[in-house]
């Protein structure tokens, strides 16, 4: 039960951080030159701790499944749909806020576009519904 409330509080911590750096991003992106610097500060700090919750999130996550056998187990494709959400829906968002945190910590301003967070909330109602209803 430990390892599971460590894996929940990594999910929670990894996806509040990934909504919190997305939207101070497209701030950032909009905001006058003069605070460029304390958004970059509060960016750089909010994606360690999304890095951080990220390895945690992950790391208990596979722990569980490797403990339980949820890999081989029968009637577990609702898992191997989880995690293929959790990589392309999850990791390529978190891929992205982390290179834009980069280019704007060097200077840059790029553009952040809007697809990364509808990505990101169907991703997420995808995970719930296959972990709570477990279809196939």
């Amino acid at each position: 039960m430990w390892v599971l409330a460590a894996h929940l509080i990594g999910v929670f911590l990894w996806i509040g951080g990934l909504f919190t750096t997305y939207w101070l991003l497209r701030i950032h992106a909009h905001a006058p030159k003069d605070v460029h610097d304390k958004l970059t500060l509060m960016e750089r700090s909010l994606a360690m701790m999304m890095d951080i919750s990220a390895t945690l999130a992950i790391g208990t996550g596979l722990y569980l499944a490797i403990s339980i056998h949820l890999f081989t187990m029968p009637h577990s494709g609702w898992f191997h749909a989880k995690l293929a959400v959790v990589v392309l829906g999850i990791l390529s968002v978190h891929g992205m806020v982390r290179a834009k945190v980069g280019k704007f910590s060097r200077g840059q301003t790029p553009n952040v576009p809007q697809w990364p967070w509808s990505l990101l909330l169907a991703a997420l109602c995808a995970i719930v519904i296959l972990v709570v209803k477990k279809p196939f």
